[in-house]
């Protein structure tokens, strides 16, 4: 039997789901065990006694990457905090994470965001320099607010520094936070300080930790983690160093975050133009229930000419272009966290016929929407 460690206090979102994949990855092997702590697991009590044979872990300070490194095992990392040179992790893609928040915020019509971030930690690092290459940035152009995770954490830390941070952005305001922890903090200070979200800041946080997310006022959009895959993948690592035929020491391989879960607290769309920003929230509303041009004027109180001259002046698209692409953005979130058929995707995402679907989707990305759903799995 190959005796694996999983490590790591079992007490979030993130958690759970490394555990889950790591226990699936478990129950389909009939040599594997595994020990752990928490109410899931039993059995590991002092790590530096333990006779195992690999270890799965969490790694959220210097210290424990020091610690672990010493005992010696077969180690995987599943956080991402602190690289070292000989430990090899499995994590999700955060520059990737930031790209796509920050492309994101552009697609609402934000040309520009602030991160809120945890200092000195690899994944938060990433997920800001991910934010500020979306938006063709250089990290230290990238407005930031950055604590301690324990300062996040806290409830009773002083927030005087990130309201003044906050409240002075340029709003309306987008703000990106590296973890949901954070973005629900901006949302409670913004509320404290009457600053309107999303009218004034609309804030995207990261993990998708749906019932604290929903539960916040207003409810906290996301981006989703993969956490299952990222836990059956570093089991399935392990089991290639255990083999000896797993990459190098110190290799850093990755999962790509999924999409946006768009909650109330994005639910706007930035615009110095008033009518634009009316035109495209209305958009993003009701376009995949088949809203067109006319439906959409009959919303907005402007002629159609105005109106599209309005609108292209302040995004360099038309009222169509902006509505096909809000079609095919929900099309690839359908497609991505989905098993809908090809009839599904293109009726929910607002689109007359799948035929009409499949060419506006190979027009806009380039490739058939099966093709695309194959790539982004």
């Amino acid at each position: 039997m190959k005796r694996i460690a999983l490590v790591m206090e079992l007490a979030d979102f993130y958690d759970h789901g490394i555990a889950r994949g790591v226990v699936r990855y478990a129950k389909s092997r009939s040599d594997w065990r595994i020990y752990g702590r928490g109410w899931m697991f039993g059995g590991l009590g002092d790590l530096a006694q333990w006779k195992g044979d690999g270890i799965i872990a969490r790694i959220e300070s210097d210290a424990d990457a020091d610690a672990l490194s010493a005992l010696g095992l077969p180690l995987v990392d599943v956080a991402g905090a602190y690289a070292r040179p000989g430990i090899r992790s499995m994590t999700n893609d955060d520059f990737l994470t930031g790209y796509r928040a920050s492309r994101y915020f552009s697609s609402i019509g934000f040309g520009t965001l602030a991160f809120l971030g945890v200092e000195n930690v690899g994944w938060s690092s990433a997920r800001r320099a991910g934010a500020a290459r979306g938006l063709g940035l250089s990290v230290d152009r990238l407005p930031s607010f950055e604590r301690s995770l324990p300062w996040w954490e806290n409830s009773e830390a002083d927030e005087s520094s990130l309201a003044a941070f906050l409240s002075g952005l340029e709003r309306p305001a987008a703000v990106f936070a590296c973890n949901d922890t954070a973005g629900l903090r901006a949302v409670e200070v913004c509320a404290r300080l009457g600053l309107a979200v999303p009218d004034e800041i609309a804030v995207l946080g990261v993990d998708d930790e749906d019932i604290v997310c929903e539960l916040a006022s207003p409810s906290l959009s996301s981006v989703a983690l993969d956490c299952t895959t990222i836990g059956y993948r570093a089991a399935a690592l392990l089991e290639a160093v255990l083999e000896g035929a797993g990459p190098p020491q110190g290799s850093a391989l990755s999962v790509p975050p999924g999409d946006v879960v768009e909650r109330e607290s994005t639910m706007t769309y930035a615009s110095a133009d008033a009518l634009v920003a009316k035109a495209g929230a209305a958009i993003r509303a009701h376009a995949h229930e088949g809203l067109d041009v006319e439906g959409l004027l009959a919303l907005i109180p402007a002629s159609r000419r105005s109106l599209e001259t309005r609108f292209h002046r302040e995004t360099g698209r038309t009222l169509h272009e902006e509505i096909l692409l809000a079609r095919i953005a929900r099309a690839k979130r359908l497609l991505r966290a989905t098993d809908l058929t090809m009839d599904a995707v293109a009726e929910g995402s607002g689109f007359g016929s799948l035929q009409r679907f499949h060419e506006a989707f190979r027009r806009i990305e380039g490739m058939p929407p099966g093709s695309w759903r194959s790539g982004a799995r």
